[in-house]
């Protein structure tokens, strides 16, 4: 059969077109001449449909499902529902219209009731789903069935033959939208509350189990379903709120685009929105009737995509924030530094400072003094100081800022031997050094085994180190000896600014905090001493200063001028010496820590402190030094974060 055997009239060279219809057309009072009818002249899928009085069909398949009509159990005449079936629909919230309006029928198989659901494409009937009232927990027969593939069926979704997306005049909506449902009674449910444009899945939610969904999607590819969705704008998603539910939905928005795609969520403890509209005693729930069922509608989201997060997302953490509040990260114990910043996870802190005002030694000590104090958490560091080869010098800084004693023997401050092997078992258990060179590395995928100090092959120790260690953090120092792959035409501060982002999502990813040293560019001189650096005098670009969580100045005034009366005290003639003679080097110059940034307040604030170095690489705060604040109030101590501060001074490992 062709479109002209029916008094269609075509359009040569195209798929999809309105004209006049020929059932209704001559018989109207208004708008005669409307083009209402909508033809999709497509091969296999020739489908017609009036928008006004409601002719439609389907040519390639109105002689094919002459078995589906027999084997339906559809009554030939209009029959009313009967006490039992009138009574469920009832306590679903379902009136006899709503049920009538998309076709549903009552039958019997055996003894039995069954509530039939009848599947249209356009006009013809293509399949039916059979609800049997009379089923019993473990019973034999099944609760729902459809009608056997060797008929012929078709697996469409449920109320497609419904959906009204152009006017009587055949003018399509400017904003058509679509509510999928998982079942039938949802999808009454919304019929019931007034919403026409709503269909449900033909098969619910797929198996959790399931290896792959190619079945049960499948109905999406179908040409029919697809030339009726195309004129969809929105679609809602009122699936169930469980694993099953959620799983349909993911599925569902990514064949049917993200973008296009909305969800409808339920209040807490509710499973569906049939139990939104009728309650469910059982479970303690109260029917929210339509106004609740229109509330979902009107508070649906939008699909989450990956970088978008939402505060339902993130519930439960907003709710550990409502408990406590802002909480600083780790101390190191002591107050003025503590008061100054704090440690967590996922964060980034860089250290600049003149050459030789101390930045690797205090970074040391620093990271004993936060291992020492939070003894109970056994935190790890990986350290990646080249700068200190061969390795065995590094480690043995590490235990003399542990000891604030010599490694070497024979010194009046030197380790004893059972002090010594109590800072080796310090050392061992809290730190790691990254030391490859090419001769001795491990074989990373993607590594150039000629260039082993790069930022892509520190990350992958790292990695190993979290996953076998779970290292709390790790040291880069210092910047300018990784090696580093700037391509030759890309400006250094683009290449910088990259590469911090790297390291900044590689400790979110991997939740470790990293320490980065970093040389500042030529800073100038006051007098005969160099000026204290700011994060944007560091070599490159601003990019240190923006993507720093904590940012510290170390710096050291070494030069003092001498005075008439230091002169005198030293037997000099101050007039006879030439202008650099009257400096001196001052060993015991207090060292200045300044934090420059501070990101979030809860993890410290932006000032200085003064702190004076032993000769093995241990600080104390100067008795002079005025600058931080000694003691923190009761909201900003430091033992009121969210890890287990607890110090265990019985440890074997720690007797310093």
């Amino acid at each position: 059969m062709q479109f002209e055997d029916l008094g269609i009239k075509t359009k040569a060279g195209k798929q999809r077109y309105a004209t006049t219809c020929p059932q209704c057309d001559k018989t109207r009072t208004k708008h005669q001449g409307a083009l209402c009818l909508t033809v999709n002249d497509e091969p296999g899928n020739r489908w017609y449909k009036c928008h006004h009085c409601g002719w439609s069909g389907n040519l390639d398949v109105q002689d094919r499902y002459e078995g589906v009509r027999d084997k339906s159990r559809m009554p030939s005449k209009e029959r009313v529902y009967t006490v039992k079936v009138r009574d469920y629909l009832k306590k679903r919230g379902i009136s006899q219209g709503a049920a009538k309006s998309t076709g549903i029928y009552e039958s019997q198989q055996m003894k039995d009731t069954l509530i039939c659901f009848p599947y249209y494409m356009n006009l013809t009937l293509v399949n039916v789903k059979f609800f049997n009232m009379d089923y019993r927990e473990g019973d034999k027969k099944p609760k729902w069935f459809q009608l056997p593939q060797d008929l012929g069926t078709r697996v469409l979704p449920l109320g497609m033959n419904l959906l009204k997306t152009h006017d009587e005049e055949g003018r399509r909506y400017a904003k058509n939208s679509l509510l999928i449902t998982e079942g039938e009674w949802d999808m009454l449910t919304w019929k019931e509350c007034g919403y026409n444009n709503v269909i449900s899945v033909p098969q619910g939610a797929p198996s959790t189990k399931a290896k792959n969904f190619e079945k049960e999607f499948r109905y999406l590819q179908d040409k029919y379903v697809q030339s009726v969705l195309s004129d969809i704008d929105i679609f809602y998603l009122c699936v169930d709120d469980d694993e099953a539910g959620r799983l349909l939905r993911k599925h569902l928005s990514m064949i049917l685009g993200k973008d296009k795609c909305r969800i409808i969520r339920y209040p807490t403890g509710y499973k569906d929105i049939n139990e939104v509209f009728v309650g469910h005693e059982k479970k303690g729930l109260k029917p929210l009737g339509k106004k609740g069922v229109e509330e979902c509608l009107q508070n649906a989201s939008s699909v989450p995509i990956k970088g978008v997060i939402r505060a339902s997302q993130v519930r439960e953490e907003l709710q550990i924030l409502r408990e406590g509040g802002f909480k600083p990260g780790l101390g190191c114990g002591i107050p003025e530094i503590d008061y100054l910043f704090t440690l967590k996870p996922k964060h980034i802190t860089f250290i600049t400072g003149v050459p030789g005002s101390g930045k690797s030694v205090w970074t040391r000590w620093y990271l004993v003094e936060l291992i020492k104090h939070n003894a109970d958490l056994g935190l790890k560091w990986a350290m990646f100081t080249p700068e200190n080869r061969p390795v065995s010098r590094e480690y043995a800084k590490i235990a003399q800022a542990l000891t604030g004693m010599s490694l070497e023997k024979g010194h009046k401050y030197s380790m004893s031997d059972e002090q010594y092997r109590k800072a080796m078992n310090f050392v061992e258990k809290h730190f790691l050094i990254i030391s490859p060179d090419k001769y001795n590395h491990e074989p990373f995928e993607g590594v150039d085994p000629k260039k082993v100090n790069t930022i892509k092959s520190i990350q992958k120790y790292l990695i190993y180190l979290k996953k076998t260690e779970n290292i709390f953090g790790y040291v880069i120092d210092a910047w300018n000896k990784i090696e580093h792959e700037q391509p030759k035409w890309q400006a250094e501060t683009t290449f910088i600014s990259e590469q911090l982002d790297r390291l900044i999502d590689f400790n979110a990813y991997w939740d470790v905090h990293s320490f980065v040293i970093v040389h500042p560019r030529k800073i100038e001189m006051s007098g005969e001493n160099y000026k204290m650096p700011s994060l944007y005098d560091i070599k490159g670009s601003s990019a240190w200063k923006e993507k720093a969580d904590i940012g510290i100045l170390i710096h050291r005034y070494k030069m003092k001028k001498i005075t008439h009366k230091m002169a005198m005290g030293m037997n000099l003639d101050i007039e006879d010496m030439d202008e650099d003679e009257k400096y001196i080097v001052m060993e015991n110059a207090p060292t200045i820590i300044r934090t420059e940034k501070i990101r979030f307040e809860e993890l410290g604030h932006e000032n200085r402190v003064k702190m004076e170095m032993n000769n093995y690489g241990r600080f104390t705060i100067c008795k002079n030094s005025k600058e931080a604040k000694p003691s923190p109030t009761p909201d900003e101590r430091i033992e009121s974060n969210i890890f287990n501060t607890n110090k265990n001074d019985d440890d074997d490992d720690l007797p310093f």
